[in-house]
């Protein structure tokens, strides 16, 4: 049998430990035939040599926590992503506003509070950007919507309307209401923009795909698939682009939990999964415990700083998690837990003290993990659960040392972003980017898992400490490790493993091509590194400047 292609001239890095790097790899018909010395043996007069020139060629990364519609619909949108300051935030809004007087409503996304003085935003300043239509901004880790004085009148909201069960209407020291939705809050304007169409949210789809393969990201778990976070339910969407064609990355959707509607979605989302299949299937269920630190949302097992009596939110109570979960377990659902605080780590871990089934393998993952408490590491490891981290967020950059260590206490704070401490517990580790709330960039990611700082080039922080200043270093995880979590780890948490994610015979061709050998690099230059080109099925998909498909 003749090799179609032959990748070699470069390290090969095979995420198998049992044959961790090679020097060539042959592919045939979309799979890998050999590796090694065995793939030199398959080339024949027709074979196509891709030559390396040195670059390194690993795994397709996987990416275990995404939001490609929200990314993508940022990315089409007042899109803040790429800046990080008031100035810049002030002239993309306003020249958004004056170059779409199409919109009935201006939205976008992407900012960071660490900007504003005070942490949030307020109606005011978009009032002065934005001041003739509604308008509705979400924050970057889309926990808070930053809204103008026309959207809330719009939403029939005032000074006096109270709290929404799940949500705050931040108000000032006088009552009034700010323009800052926190939480479910939001929900009472975004209800009320105009609806995503379904060629707006296949563009949105596209675009995230493409955006995703510039980096070398071959499959992805979709965090919340149905009606949520603001979005509308675009399952349908992602069934309609493989039949297409459209969909190339293999995604692994995880179906949006409505807290408000109780076991009785359980049969539908059962309906679902076994209507989907090949590229697209949506085998696990996405459940929200609670908020994030920054806003004083997270769950957490002691009060915040200056805040007694406050101890964050919990979406879930614990009783009705435990019935779900075993519900869940028991249709054959893997659950994908949002948990920052270290009380709703604490709580999923509990609901997931669940039956050993024959012929049931879980992949039940808890998402985020911000803040752990050490107890609970044994009963992590004896869940069998995964730890999906995000690994950029460990750093020292301002929005964690201005909005957030404030209020975690002394011993919270030397709990943050343990991944050597769950690693070294033997609890799987997959990586996700939770984009948009921060980049997708992989080797950005492994860079702040080594380093515990942040990439040279990443725009939200340049500051000095962010670069130089690790974040409780001694939670840095090994380059192997990072990049193992990156593209092995993260496809095991998506279903992948049988097909992708390590290099070897019978595995689908799926790889990333870096620009450099990441082990060959000073740790300080791991961010530095780009990809050169994107594979999936033995087809080049991605391309430094260019794109095929």
């Amino acid at each position: 049998m003749q090799a179609e292609l032959l990748f070699a001239n470069g390290p090969i890095y095979t995420m198998d430990p049992s044959y961790p790097k090679a020097s060539a790899l042959a592919v045939r018909d979309g799979r890998i035939i050999a590796v090694d010395d065995a793939a030199h043996q398959l080339s024949g007069p027709s074979t196509e040599v891709v030559d390396l020139t040195g670059k390194a060629l690993l795994p397709g990364f996987h990416d275990a926590h995404v939001h490609p519609l929200l990314g993508g619909l940022q990315l089409l949108q007042c899109n803040l992503d790429a800046v990080h300051s008031l100035a810049a935030y002030r002239e993309i809004i306003s020249s958004y506003d004056r170059t779409h007087p199409e919109l009935d409503w201006i939205s976008g996304g992407g900012w960071y509070g660490d900007v504003f003085p005070g942490g949030f935003p307020t109606k005011e300043l978009l009032d002065q950007l934005v001041p003739d239509r509604p308008a509705y901004m979400l924050s970057h880790d889309g926990h808070g919507a930053w809204v103008n004085s026309r959207a809330l009148q719009l939403a029939g909201i005032t000074d006096s309307t109270p709290d929404p069960a799940g949500g705050i209407i931040q108000r000032d020291p006088n009552g009034r209401a700010t323009g800052m939705l926190m939480e479910r809050a939001a929900e009472l304007v975004n209800k009320m923009l105009p609806e995503t169409g379904e060629s707006e949210i296949d563009q949105a789809l596209l675009a995230a795909q493409d955006y995703l393969l510039s980096m070398g990201i071959v499959a992805w778990q979709d965090a919340a698939v149905g009606q949520a976070l603001g979005m509308p339910d675009f399952f349908e969407r992602y069934r309609s682009l493989e039949r297409s064609g459209k969909l190339a990355a293999s995604v692994t959707g995880a179906l949006w939990w409505h807290a408000d509607q109780g076991l009785d979605q359980i049969p539908e989302m059962i309906r679902r999964r076994e209507s989907t299949g090949g590229r697209f299937r949506a085998s696990a269920v996405k459940l929200m415990l609670d908020g994030v630190c920054e806003n004083l949302t997270a769950s957490m097992t002691r009060p915040y700083s200056g805040h007694p009596g406050n101890r964050g939110m919990q979406l879930i109570p614990a009783q009705d998690l435990n019935q779900i979960t075993r519900q869940l377990d028991a249709a054959g659902f893997d659950m994908h837990i949002h948990t920052v605080g270290d009380q709703a780590v604490h709580d999923a871990l509990e609901a997931l003290r669940l039956p050993v089934r024959d012929g049931w393998d879980p992949r039940h993952q808890l998402a985020h993990i911000d803040i752990l408490d050490p107890a609970d590491l044994e009963l992590f490891s004896r869940t069998g659960a995964i730890a999906n981290i995000q690994a950029l967020w460990a750093r020292q950059d301002p929005v964690l040392v201005e909005t957030k260590l404030p209020y975690l206490d002394h011993r919270h704070q030397k709990s943050h972003f343990a991944f050597e401490t769950l690693r070294s517990a033997g609890i799987p580790l997959a990586m996700g980017s939770d984009w948009p709330v921060s980049s997708p960039d992989p080797m950005w990611a492994i860079h702040t898992a080594v380093n515990r700082t942040a990439p040279p080039v990443d725009p939200h922080a340049t500051d000095h400490r962010s670069q130089t200043q690790p974040l409780l270093a001694h939670e840095a995880i090994s380059l192997q490790h990072a990049l193992y979590a990156q593209t092995a780890g993260a496809a095991y948490a998506n279903r992948q493993e049988h097909l992708r994610g390590t290099l070897r015979t019978g595995m689908q061709a799926d790889f990333a091509i870096l620009e450099a050998d990441p082990f060959a690099v000073e740790a300080s230059e791991l961010g530095n590194i780009g990809v050169h080109q994107t594979w999936i099925d033995g087809e080049l998909v991605h391309e430094r400047s260019k794109v095929r498909g």
